[in-house]
């Protein structure tokens, strides 16, 4: 949608709020100026000697007073019916966006940072909640105060209201100058925060590498550069605010100068009474506090539109079609204990110039444990990413059953494909959470998340710990060892079942002999499920089916472990010089 229809369905989602708040700003705009007005009539009254002159005085005192007082309550509900929608429409955005993201392809993650990503969410979006909230409570203040209050002083004297505009409009030419200029800064503000956003996320994910090569003082520069820039365009806006923007408030003071001039002049003249004088001030009062908000409805316009448009760039980006069609639960049914099958696979990353697989093909039907051996730079994890469509792979080259996997949704591929990475990621949360994240808490019981951490060979570590698996991981599994995040990770994997679970150098980080028991275990659990198993050991897929050897991008020799012993010679070689390397890790 355009930036018109957003708003429009925004407003059309907190319609009964708005019209609400609208009546609530309305009386309490129509109680200030009916208030000065009745206070005139006092003033006028003092003088009356009579007896019915002193009753209407204290009339009219009872009359500013209940107004006074209605106009709190009534001020409270017109805040909470103008203000919520802003809230309503932050966390209405917030699910979308997050919705969203989760359906993006790889290809779209890659353009942006996730420290932008997490900037609009953060920074932009606060605009957006500020424009559907108290942009809308202000404006609406500003334009039933203007509206109102100009009238009432016609009222008073035509005359008098005439003269008082002329500094208004000297002020508005002025205002609106500023405004123009302010707009292009907000665009820059917001730019310069994502790209710190961006690039502090990008010093945290590295922080380790930052303490061990000593580069904090580099990496505080690079920093500062960045908040230089971003403190330079807030000071150019802060200059404006405090300028040209307040220009209104400037004209609203030579109005009242004005007021008090020609309007002492009509009161010797007798064309104006006390009590009018009196009442034209306090209407020149409450129109100053409507221009003096005209700066801060415009500063909350702009960093309206512009996170507007930040948010846009996610909820318009284009979702590949077949993410769109999922299948019917029938069709799913049809796709249980496939055979994946992978026919002259070639895949090239968009900005190299060589491709890193090359003609691949092989098969894994349901039950198969097949492995795939390669050294770094191999294409291995390429592959991977190629079977779990997290890459655009060409179509004609992965299918599940007859069913080409270009033409499924990624999350149907995905309730049979599940893939545990060499670098798992873990939450700031307990063990259990972190094995139970996406499966439900009500889908799995207690003793099932148990029975996966005795598989992953986990279960020795955790009953070790202070308070078990309610042990927080910190983030990003910072209080683990890295053969304890992967292990934790198998584990989740397991939690739920899937046709066929891909395994990525999942095992690099733990010792030989607890290799062997975590995939003991895990063949003795996973007997009627398909298995893919990458490594650069040869000692993790000696009990494979079938073992695919890569190189270069190739599959170079396929068999079973005694097969390849025998008819590879870069396996064989490959398997001696770790059986050396175990032997000496054993001494």
């Amino acid at each position: 949608m355009n930036k018109r229809q957003f708003i429009s369905h925004f407003f059309r989602l907190n319609l009964s709020s708005y019209l609400l708040a609208l009546v609530f700003i309305f009386t309490v705009n129509w109680l200030q100026v009916e208030i000065p007005h009745f206070i005139q009539k006092a003033i006028d009254l003092i003088d009356d000697p009579t007896s019915a002159g002193h009753e209407q005085l204290k009339f009219y005192v009872w009359v500013v007073v209940i107004m006074a007082v209605s106009m709190i309550g009534i001020r409270i509900l017109s805040r909470v019916y103008a203000l919520n929608p802003g809230r309503i429409t932050e966390a209405a955005l917030k699910g979308d966006l997050l919705h969203k993201l989760n359906r993006l392809p790889n290809s779209y993650h890659e353009k942006f940072a996730s420290g932008k990503l997490i900037s609009i969410i953060n920074n932009d979006l606060n605009g957006v909640r500020l424009f559907f909230g108290a942009g809308f409570l202000q404006l609406s203040n500003v334009v039933f105060a203007l509206s109102l209050t100009p009238l009432w002083m016609w009222r008073i004297s035509p005359e008098l209201t005439l003269y008082s505009v002329i500094p208004i409009v000297f002020g508005f030419v002025v205002f609106r100058m500023g405004f123009k200029r302010m707009k292009k800064l907000h665009v820059e503000h917001q730019r310069r925060l994502q790209d710190l956003s961006a690039q502090l996320m990008n010093f945290l994910s590295g922080i380790d590498l930052i303490k061990s090569q000593k580069m904090s003082p580099w990496v505080s520069a690079e920093v500062e550069k960045m908040n230089q820039l971003l403190l330079r365009c807030r000071m150019k806006i802060t200059r404006i605010q405090t300028f040209v923007m307040p220009v209104l408030d400037y004209a609203n003071n030579l109005m009242k100068v004005l007021v008090l001039g020609l309007g002492g002049y009509m009161l010797l003249n007798q064309n104006l009474t006390l009590g009018e004088i009196t009442a034209f001030l306090s209407y020149s009062v409450l129109l100053a506090l409507p221009l003096m908000q005209l700066g801060r409805v415009a500063t909350i316009y702009q960093r309206g539109m512009v996170g507007i448009d930040s948010v846009q760039t996610i909820l318009n980006a284009e979702i590949p079609e077949q993410d769109l069609q999922q299948h019917a639960d029938a069709d799913r049914q049809k796709l249980r204990r496939a055979t994946l099958s992978v026919r002259n696979l070639s895949y090239q990353y968009p900005n190299d110039s060589r491709p890193v697989l090359k003609d691949i093909s092989f098969d894994i039907p349901p039950g198969k444990k097949i492995g795939v051996l390669g050294s770094i730079g191999s294409g291995k994890t390429t592959l991977v990413n190629c079977l779990n469509h997290h890459l655009d792979v060409p179509a004609g080259s992965i299918f599940l059953n007859e069913t080409d996997i270009t033409e499924m949704s990624r999350s149907d591929l995905r309730r049979y494909v599940k893939t545990v990475t060499q670098d798992p990621y873990l939450f700031s949360a307990t063990v259990e959470e972190n094995i139970r994240f996406g499966s439900g808490d009500g889908e799995v019981s207690k003793s099932q998340v148990e029975e996966v951490l005795a598989l992953s060979q986990l279960a020795g570590d955790v009953s070790r710990f202070e308070k078990g698996d309610q042990t927080l991981v910190g983030e990003k599994g910072i209080m683990l060892s890295g053969g304890q995040k992967q292990r934790l990770s198998i584990a989740r994997a397991l939690l739920m079942p899937a046709d066929l679970i891909i395994m990525d150098n999942v095992l690099s980080a733990v010792d030989y002999e607890t290799e062997r028991k975590i995939l003991q275990g895990l063949f003795a659990r996973l007997d009627t499920q398909s298995v893919l198993v990458v490594s650069h050991r040869v000692s993790a897929l000696e009990y494979m089916d079938e073992i695919l050897v890569l190189k270069d991008g190739q599959v170079i020799a396929s068999g079973s472990h005694d097969e390849l012993l025998k008819t590879s010679a870069y396996y064989r070689e490959t398997w001696q010089l770790q059986q050396y390397e175990e032997e000496a890790a054993a001494c």
